[in-house]
Protein backbone atom coordinates (compact mmCIF):
# COMPACT_ATOMS: atom_id res chain seq x y z
CA UNK A 1 0.00 0.00 0.00
CA UNK A 2 2.83 2.26 0.55
CA UNK A 3 4.43 1.44 -3.15
CA UNK A 4 0.45 2.44 -4.17
CA UNK A 5 0.42 5.65 -2.52
CA UNK A 6 3.98 6.88 -3.60
CA UNK A 7 3.13 6.13 -6.89
CA UNK A 8 -0.55 7.51 -6.60
CA UNK A 9 1.52 11.54 -4.89
CA UNK A 10 4.52 11.33 -7.57
CA UNK A 11 1.78 11.43 -10.43
CA UNK A 12 -0.23 14.08 -8.70
CA UNK A 13 1.80 16.20 -5.91
CA UNK A 14 0.19 18.12 -3.63
CA UNK A 15 1.39 20.51 -0.87
CA UNK A 16 0.90 19.55 3.00
CA UNK A 17 -2.55 19.73 3.76
CA UNK A 18 -4.39 20.23 0.32
CA UNK A 19 -5.67 16.87 -1.20
CA UNK A 20 -4.51 15.77 -4.63
CA UNK A 21 -6.92 14.25 -6.94
CA UNK A 22 -7.15 10.39 -8.29
CA UNK A 23 -9.20 7.87 -9.67
CA UNK A 24 -11.22 4.98 -8.47
CA UNK A 25 -12.84 2.14 -9.60
CA UNK A 26 -13.95 -0.69 -7.77
CA UNK A 27 -16.11 -3.99 -8.78
CA UNK A 28 -19.14 -5.68 -7.50
CA UNK A 29 -20.72 -8.93 -8.95
CA UNK A 30 -23.97 -8.06 -7.51
CA UNK A 31 -24.01 -4.09 -8.44
CA UNK A 32 -21.74 -3.19 -10.65
CA UNK A 33 -18.87 -0.69 -11.11
CA UNK A 34 -18.47 2.49 -8.94
CA UNK A 35 -16.41 4.77 -10.41
CA UNK A 36 -15.41 8.18 -9.17
CA UNK A 37 -12.52 10.84 -7.71
CA UNK A 38 -10.52 9.85 -4.90
CA UNK A 39 -8.54 12.17 -2.77
CA UNK A 40 -4.95 11.83 -1.36
CA UNK A 41 -4.21 14.09 1.64
CA UNK A 42 -1.34 13.78 4.17
CA UNK A 43 -0.17 10.29 2.25
CA UNK A 44 -3.60 8.80 2.94
CA UNK A 45 -5.82 7.89 -0.02
CA UNK A 46 -9.65 8.84 0.61
CA UNK A 47 -12.48 7.50 -1.25
CA UNK A 48 -16.02 8.97 -0.74
CA UNK A 49 -18.08 6.17 0.99
CA UNK A 50 -21.19 7.62 1.35
CA UNK A 51 -22.03 7.46 -2.75
CA UNK A 52 -21.29 3.67 -2.51
CA UNK A 53 -23.53 2.65 0.10
CA UNK A 54 -26.06 1.98 -2.84
CA UNK A 55 -23.19 -0.84 -4.36
CA UNK A 56 -22.11 -2.41 -0.45
CA UNK A 57 -26.14 -2.25 -0.27
CA UNK A 58 -25.44 -0.57 3.17
CA UNK A 59 -28.33 1.74 4.65
CA UNK A 60 -26.69 5.16 6.06
CA UNK A 61 -28.17 7.28 9.24
CA UNK A 62 -26.50 9.93 10.47
CA UNK A 63 -26.65 11.26 14.49
CA UNK A 64 -28.43 14.45 15.17
CA UNK A 65 -25.20 16.61 15.24
CA UNK A 66 -24.56 15.39 11.58
CA UNK A 67 -20.77 14.03 12.46
CA UNK A 68 -21.38 10.61 12.72
CA UNK A 69 -22.33 7.91 10.14
CA UNK A 70 -23.63 4.74 10.80
CA UNK A 71 -23.76 2.22 7.62
CA UNK A 72 -25.64 -1.06 8.25
CA UNK A 73 -26.62 -3.88 6.74
CA UNK A 74 -26.44 -8.71 6.98
CA UNK A 75 -23.99 -9.10 9.15
CA UNK A 76 -22.37 -6.02 8.88
CA UNK A 77 -22.17 -2.45 10.54
CA UNK A 78 -19.70 0.51 10.96
CA UNK A 79 -19.94 3.80 12.49
CA UNK A 80 -17.37 6.78 12.09
CA UNK A 81 -17.02 10.00 13.33
CA UNK A 82 -16.07 12.61 11.13
CA UNK A 83 -12.78 14.22 12.73
CA UNK A 84 -12.03 10.82 15.03
CA UNK A 85 -9.51 7.82 14.66
CA UNK A 86 -11.78 5.39 16.71
CA UNK A 87 -15.10 3.88 14.66
CA UNK A 88 -16.91 0.81 15.55
CA UNK A 89 -16.95 -2.44 13.09
CA UNK A 90 -19.07 -5.18 14.03
CA UNK A 91 -20.21 -3.91 17.49
CA UNK A 92 -15.94 -3.93 18.34
CA UNK A 93 -14.02 -0.73 18.17
CA UNK A 94 -11.19 -0.26 15.66
CA UNK A 95 -8.84 2.41 15.06
CA UNK A 96 -8.60 3.89 11.56
CA UNK A 97 -5.11 5.07 9.99
CA UNK A 98 -6.13 8.69 9.79
CA UNK A 99 -9.93 10.73 10.66
CA UNK A 100 -12.51 10.65 7.82
CA UNK A 101 -13.56 14.14 6.75
CA UNK A 102 -16.57 15.59 4.87
CA UNK A 103 -16.35 17.73 1.86
CA UNK A 104 -19.53 19.30 -0.09
CA UNK A 105 -21.54 17.28 2.28
CA UNK A 106 -19.32 13.77 1.21
CA UNK A 107 -18.04 11.33 3.90
CA UNK A 108 -14.77 10.46 2.67
CA UNK A 109 -13.20 7.71 4.25
CA UNK A 110 -9.20 5.86 3.79
CA UNK A 111 -9.63 3.19 1.23
CA UNK A 112 -7.70 0.31 2.61
CA UNK A 113 -9.52 0.53 5.91
CA UNK A 114 -12.93 0.72 3.91
CA UNK A 115 -11.68 -2.14 1.59
CA UNK A 116 -11.01 -4.14 4.99
CA UNK A 117 -13.72 -3.27 6.57
CA UNK A 118 -16.54 -3.95 3.89
CA UNK A 119 -15.09 -5.34 0.95
CA UNK A 120 -12.47 -7.79 1.23
CA UNK A 121 -10.15 -8.27 -1.53
CA UNK A 122 -7.29 -6.11 -1.98
CA UNK A 123 -6.45 -2.29 -3.61
CA UNK A 124 -4.29 -2.29 -6.57
CA UNK A 125 -2.99 0.82 -8.86
CA UNK A 126 -3.07 0.93 -12.64
CA UNK A 127 -0.42 3.44 -13.43
CA UNK A 128 -1.58 3.79 -17.26
CA UNK A 129 -5.29 5.12 -16.48
CA UNK A 130 -4.46 6.29 -13.12
CA UNK A 131 -6.63 4.72 -11.09
CA UNK A 132 -6.83 3.20 -7.89
CA UNK A 133 -8.64 -0.63 -8.43
CA UNK A 134 -10.44 -3.18 -6.11
CA UNK A 135 -13.01 -6.40 -7.50
CA UNK A 136 -15.33 -8.70 -6.33
CA UNK A 137 -16.26 -6.93 -3.41
CA UNK A 138 -19.24 -7.82 -0.84
CA UNK A 139 -22.59 -6.89 -0.88
CA UNK A 140 -24.70 -6.52 2.60
CA UNK A 141 -28.08 -6.13 1.80
CA UNK A 142 -31.04 -6.87 3.62
CA UNK A 143 -34.65 -6.22 4.07
CA UNK A 144 -36.12 -5.73 7.36
CA UNK A 145 -40.30 -6.30 7.73
CA UNK A 146 -42.12 -5.99 11.30
CA UNK A 147 -45.55 -8.34 11.69
CA UNK A 148 -47.23 -9.34 14.84
CA UNK A 149 -44.37 -8.47 17.17
CA UNK A 150 -41.86 -10.50 15.06
CA UNK A 151 -38.94 -9.08 12.85
CA UNK A 152 -38.83 -10.94 8.98
CA UNK A 153 -35.49 -10.43 7.13
CA UNK A 154 -34.67 -11.25 3.64
CA UNK A 155 -30.68 -11.43 3.26
CA UNK A 156 -30.14 -10.13 -0.30
CA UNK A 157 -27.73 -12.29 -1.94
CA UNK A 158 -29.30 -15.50 -0.93
CA UNK A 159 -32.97 -14.75 -0.68
CA UNK A 160 -33.29 -16.55 2.61
CA UNK A 161 -35.86 -15.19 4.52
CA UNK A 162 -35.70 -15.21 8.83
CA UNK A 163 -37.91 -14.70 11.67
CA UNK A 164 -37.14 -13.02 14.96
CA UNK A 165 -38.92 -13.56 17.78
CA UNK A 166 -39.59 -10.97 20.90
CA UNK A 167 -35.96 -12.96 22.70
CA UNK A 168 -33.80 -11.66 20.09
CA UNK A 169 -33.47 -15.39 18.90
CA UNK A 170 -33.42 -15.70 14.81
CA UNK A 171 -33.85 -18.73 12.37
CA UNK A 172 -34.73 -19.54 8.91
CA UNK A 173 -38.35 -19.73 7.89
CA UNK A 174 -38.30 -20.07 4.11
CA UNK A 175 -35.36 -19.89 1.02
CA UNK A 176 -37.24 -17.95 -1.58
CA UNK A 177 -35.12 -19.14 -4.32
CA UNK A 178 -33.55 -16.35 -5.65
CA UNK A 179 -31.65 -13.53 -4.30
CA UNK A 180 -33.32 -10.13 -4.06
CA UNK A 181 -32.35 -7.74 -6.77
CA UNK A 182 -33.50 -4.79 -5.95
CA UNK A 183 -36.54 -3.28 -4.10
CA UNK A 184 -38.47 -5.33 -1.89
CA UNK A 185 -42.06 -5.02 -0.67
CA UNK A 186 -44.11 -6.66 1.74
CA UNK A 187 -47.58 -7.43 3.10
CA UNK A 188 -48.73 -9.69 5.64
CA UNK A 189 -52.26 -11.01 6.35
CA UNK A 190 -53.54 -13.72 8.73
CA UNK A 191 -56.79 -15.53 7.10
CA UNK A 192 -59.84 -16.14 8.86
CA UNK A 193 -58.38 -20.02 9.18
CA UNK A 194 -55.29 -18.61 10.87
CA UNK A 195 -52.59 -19.04 8.17
CA UNK A 196 -50.04 -16.03 7.69
CA UNK A 197 -50.04 -15.00 4.13
CA UNK A 198 -46.48 -13.49 3.31
CA UNK A 199 -45.82 -11.62 0.53
CA UNK A 200 -42.97 -9.89 -1.10
CA UNK A 201 -42.41 -8.21 -4.08
CA UNK A 202 -39.34 -7.42 -6.06
CA UNK A 203 -39.45 -5.04 -8.57
CA UNK A 204 -35.96 -4.50 -10.31
CA UNK A 205 -34.06 -3.44 -13.48
CA UNK A 206 -34.50 0.40 -15.61
CA UNK A 207 -37.23 0.91 -16.00
CA UNK A 208 -38.68 -1.94 -13.71
CA UNK A 209 -39.96 -4.12 -16.04
CA UNK A 210 -38.53 -7.13 -13.82
CA UNK A 211 -40.76 -8.39 -11.15
CA UNK A 212 -40.17 -11.38 -9.23
CA UNK A 213 -43.04 -12.30 -6.43
CA UNK A 214 -42.81 -14.14 -3.39
CA UNK A 215 -45.81 -16.00 -1.39
CA UNK A 216 -45.34 -17.73 2.06
CA UNK A 217 -47.88 -19.76 3.43
CA UNK A 218 -47.05 -19.98 7.49
CA UNK A 219 -49.22 -22.43 10.15
CA UNK A 220 -47.67 -22.79 13.54
CA UNK A 221 -44.53 -20.97 12.70
CA UNK A 222 -43.69 -23.28 9.75
CA UNK A 223 -44.03 -22.83 6.19
CA UNK A 224 -46.39 -25.06 5.01
CA UNK A 225 -47.14 -23.81 1.50
CA UNK A 226 -44.86 -20.99 -0.69
CA UNK A 227 -44.58 -19.82 -4.48
CA UNK A 228 -42.81 -17.80 -6.84
CA UNK A 229 -43.37 -15.99 -10.58
CA UNK A 230 -41.92 -14.11 -12.54
CA UNK A 231 -43.40 -11.23 -15.06
CA UNK A 232 -41.89 -9.32 -17.11
CA UNK A 233 -43.14 -5.81 -17.98
CA UNK A 234 -46.74 -6.46 -17.44
CA UNK A 235 -48.08 -6.65 -14.49
CA UNK A 236 -51.78 -7.91 -13.76
CA UNK A 237 -53.43 -8.21 -9.91
CA UNK A 238 -53.72 -12.25 -8.96
CA UNK A 239 -56.80 -13.54 -7.47
CA UNK A 240 -55.51 -14.75 -4.17
CA UNK A 241 -59.63 -16.35 -3.14
CA UNK A 242 -61.77 -18.79 -4.05
CA UNK A 243 -64.38 -18.62 -1.30
CA UNK A 244 -62.44 -19.48 1.77
CA UNK A 245 -59.64 -21.64 0.19
CA UNK A 246 -56.38 -19.88 -0.78
CA UNK A 247 -54.81 -19.76 -4.46
CA UNK A 248 -50.97 -19.75 -5.16
CA UNK A 249 -49.75 -19.43 -8.36
CA UNK A 250 -46.00 -19.94 -9.77
CA UNK A 251 -46.72 -18.97 -13.10
CA UNK A 252 -47.02 -22.19 -14.34
CA UNK A 253 -49.43 -23.94 -11.93
CA UNK A 254 -52.10 -23.14 -10.21
CA UNK A 255 -52.57 -24.56 -6.34
CA UNK A 256 -55.65 -24.25 -4.56
CA UNK A 257 -55.21 -24.70 -0.77
CA UNK A 258 -57.86 -24.88 2.01
CA UNK A 259 -57.49 -22.00 4.97
CA UNK A 260 -56.71 -23.54 8.25
CA UNK A 261 -54.58 -26.77 7.34
CA UNK A 262 -52.89 -25.29 4.06
CA UNK A 263 -53.77 -28.77 2.56
CA UNK A 264 -53.22 -28.65 -0.99
CA UNK A 265 -56.89 -29.25 -2.63
CA UNK A 266 -55.85 -29.11 -6.63
CA UNK A 267 -53.23 -28.35 -8.85
CA UNK A 268 -54.27 -26.53 -12.33
CA UNK A 269 -51.87 -26.94 -15.17
CA UNK A 270 -52.06 -23.15 -16.59
CA UNK A 271 -49.39 -23.76 -20.11
CA UNK A 272 -51.88 -27.29 -20.75
CA UNK A 273 -54.57 -24.67 -20.61
CA UNK A 274 -53.37 -21.55 -21.46
CA UNK A 275 -51.44 -23.17 -24.69
CA UNK A 276 -48.40 -20.83 -24.21
CA UNK A 277 -45.37 -21.47 -22.56
CA UNK A 278 -45.47 -18.79 -20.68
CA UNK A 279 -46.36 -17.56 -16.83
CA UNK A 280 -49.64 -16.88 -16.23
CA UNK A 281 -51.53 -14.25 -14.63
CA UNK A 282 -55.19 -15.75 -13.00
CA UNK A 283 -57.32 -12.34 -12.49
CA UNK A 284 -60.53 -13.88 -11.17
CA UNK A 285 -61.88 -17.02 -10.45
CA UNK A 286 -64.92 -19.08 -9.40
CA UNK A 287 -66.13 -22.39 -8.58
CA UNK A 288 -67.05 -22.41 -12.58
CA UNK A 289 -65.09 -20.31 -14.45
CA UNK A 290 -61.74 -18.18 -14.25
CA UNK A 291 -60.04 -15.80 -16.38
CA UNK A 292 -56.34 -16.47 -17.34
CA UNK A 293 -53.59 -14.54 -19.10
CA UNK A 294 -50.25 -14.91 -20.64
CA UNK A 295 -47.91 -12.60 -19.65
CA UNK A 296 -46.16 -11.85 -22.82
CA UNK A 297 -48.65 -12.53 -25.29
CA UNK A 298 -51.49 -11.00 -22.97
CA UNK A 299 -54.42 -11.86 -24.10
CA UNK A 300 -57.10 -12.78 -21.66
CA UNK A 301 -58.99 -15.94 -21.80
CA UNK A 302 -62.26 -17.13 -19.77
CA UNK A 303 -62.05 -21.29 -19.30
CA UNK A 304 -64.77 -23.24 -18.21
CA UNK A 305 -63.55 -25.10 -15.52
CA UNK A 306 -65.65 -27.83 -15.65
CA UNK A 307 -64.67 -28.43 -19.30
CA UNK A 308 -61.55 -26.51 -19.56
CA UNK A 309 -62.99 -24.90 -22.42
CA UNK A 310 -61.02 -21.35 -23.93
CA UNK A 311 -62.89 -18.77 -25.03
CA UNK A 312 -60.91 -15.36 -26.68
CA UNK A 313 -62.91 -12.27 -24.50
CA UNK A 314 -61.34 -9.95 -26.96
CA UNK A 315 -63.34 -11.52 -30.01
CA UNK A 316 -66.43 -11.79 -28.53
CA UNK A 317 -67.01 -8.05 -26.59
CA UNK A 318 -64.52 -5.62 -29.03
CA UNK A 319 -65.61 -4.21 -31.96
CA UNK A 320 -62.92 -4.51 -35.10
CA UNK A 321 -60.81 -1.08 -34.28
CA UNK A 322 -60.00 -3.04 -30.68
CA UNK A 323 -59.03 -6.32 -31.81
CA UNK A 324 -56.88 -4.59 -33.83
CA UNK A 325 -55.14 -2.67 -31.31
CA UNK A 326 -55.36 -6.21 -29.24
CA UNK A 327 -53.75 -7.87 -31.76
CA UNK A 328 -51.17 -5.10 -32.98
CA UNK A 329 -49.95 -3.21 -30.41
CA UNK A 330 -46.98 -3.92 -28.15
CA UNK A 331 -46.98 -0.19 -26.13
CA UNK A 332 -47.02 -0.58 -22.85
CA UNK A 333 -47.26 -3.99 -23.67
CA UNK A 334 -48.94 -6.60 -26.19
CA UNK A 335 -51.72 -7.83 -26.00
CA UNK A 336 -55.62 -6.50 -24.80
CA UNK A 337 -56.51 -4.66 -21.98
CA UNK A 338 -59.59 -5.72 -20.77
CA UNK A 339 -60.19 -5.57 -16.92
CA UNK A 340 -62.76 -7.76 -14.85
CA UNK A 341 -65.15 -5.30 -12.79
CA UNK A 342 -67.83 -8.17 -11.03
CA UNK A 343 -69.74 -10.15 -11.72
CA UNK A 344 -74.08 -11.14 -11.05
CA UNK A 345 -75.09 -14.15 -11.66
CA UNK A 346 -73.97 -15.66 -14.66
CA UNK A 347 -72.81 -12.41 -15.74
CA UNK A 348 -69.40 -10.99 -15.82
CA UNK A 349 -68.94 -7.33 -16.62
CA UNK A 350 -66.08 -5.87 -17.80
CA UNK A 351 -64.16 -2.39 -19.15
CA UNK A 352 -62.06 -2.00 -21.85
CA UNK A 353 -59.13 -0.17 -20.31
CA UNK A 354 -56.34 0.95 -23.83
CA UNK A 355 -54.65 3.67 -22.26
CA UNK A 356 -54.80 5.68 -26.14
CA UNK A 357 -58.44 5.24 -26.98
CA UNK A 358 -60.57 4.44 -23.43
CA UNK A 359 -64.25 3.95 -24.73
CA UNK A 360 -65.89 4.19 -21.59
CA UNK A 361 -68.31 1.08 -22.02
CA UNK A 362 -69.03 -1.78 -20.18
CA UNK A 363 -68.74 -5.12 -21.58
CA UNK A 364 -70.96 -8.03 -20.66
CA UNK A 365 -70.83 -12.04 -21.38
CA UNK A 366 -73.06 -14.25 -20.44
CA UNK A 367 -72.09 -18.04 -18.74
CA UNK A 368 -73.84 -20.91 -19.96
CA UNK A 369 -75.92 -21.99 -17.08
Amino acid sequence: MTVLILAILLIFPTTAGAAAQAKYKFNWMESGDATGIALVKNGVTYVPLTRMTGYFKLDLSWDDSGTRAQFSGWKKSLAVRVGHLTGVLDGKLIKLPEAPFLLDKELYIPAQFMINALGGGSLTWDAATKTLKAVQLQTFKKYDFFYEGLKYTVEGKSGILYVTDRMGIQRVLAKLGTPINEYLYSDFERTAGGLLIINFYDSYGEPHLNNQYFTVVVKDDKVVQQSSVYYWNRIEKNATKLGSDLLLIDGKRLNIIEDGTGKLLETIDLVKIGGEEDNYFIEYMDKDVYLLRANKRGILKLVDRKSDKVSILYKELLDTKQQEYAEQNDSPYTGDFLKFIKREGNILYFKNDFPYDKDNKTYRISLAE
